[in-house]
């Protein structure tokens, strides 16, 4: 299935989507919107569906208002301190309290597998991601999907994408690194992710509205006119900078 646009959801992220047991994996912290942000991979012990782990992200509590955080890590970059030095110093400080964490989204994760120069390779896909609205346009999605490219060499996107969604594939991402349009049907790259959801070599259009009428908060971003079907975006390690603090 081609990335598919689909109608907004909610989610009531106070609840886990898991009644199972879950393994804690591992964890790390960024930066995004002057905000502290705790992001850890989950794996589950026995899938119910085809989602073997979620990634949680939380804005991490303090000990003191979130202006005066935001204002501490403001004048931190003012000093010049790069974002790893940054969330050190904060987690040094004393003000950081992880028993106020707020979760502010979460992304599901399946099993994937691409062929590149005739190798099988396996990764993770996203099955599924969502954001508190409060925390829309802050660049936290877009900078937790790089973040987990310290874990993981390749990520691949979601099927079915809202447009929010899809915009962050279109533009934070093709600004990261180097997002390629994958070709299941046949298993070969057909081009590399450009402006405005187009391929920049060849054209080559990813998108397709599905059943999706109101396209217009899509624009100037393309849509493909005949739909091709087995389309997905890879971003990989290899060609991003790495983001964030891993204790």
């Amino acid at each position: 299935m081609a990335p598919t646009l689909i109608e907004s959801y909610r989610k009531d992220l106070s609840e886990w989507p898991h009644t199972g047991d879950t393994r804690s994996v591992r964890f790390g912290f960024l930066l995004a919107s002057r905000s502290l942000f705790k992001i850890s991979e989950h794996e589950i012990i026995e899938p119910e569906d085809d989602v073997v782990r979620y990634v949680l992200i939380e804005r991490v509590g303090a000990n003191i208002p979130d202006v005066e955080l935001s204002n501490i890590i403001l004048d931190y970059e003012d000093d010049g301190l790069n974002e790893q030095d940054i969330i050190q110093e904060l987690l040094r400080s004393g003000v950081v309290d992880e028993t106020n964490n707020v979760t502010a989204g979460r992304v599901g994760l399946r099993n994937y597998s691409f062929v590149e120069d005739g190798q099988d390779i396996d990764c993770f896909q996203v099955a599924g991601a969502y954001i508190q609205p409060t925390s829309h346009r802050k660049g936290i999605m877009s900078r937790t999907y790089v973040f987990m490219l310290n874990w993981y060499e390749h990520l691949v996107c979601d099927d079915m994408q809202t447009i929010p969604g899809a915009r962050i594939w279109a533009g934070p991402m093709i600004r990261a690194g180097e997002v390629r349009i994958y070709n299941e049907n046949g298993g070969s790259f057909e081009d590399v992710l450009g402006e405005k959801g187009i391929g920049r070599h060849n054209g080559f259009l990813p998108w397709n509205r599905g059943r999706l009428f109101d396209t217009s908060q899509w624009a100037p971003n393309q849509l493909q006119t005949t739909v091709q079907k087995f389309i997905v975006l890879i971003i990989s390690r290899g060609t991003c900078l790495r983001i964030g603090f891993i204790p």
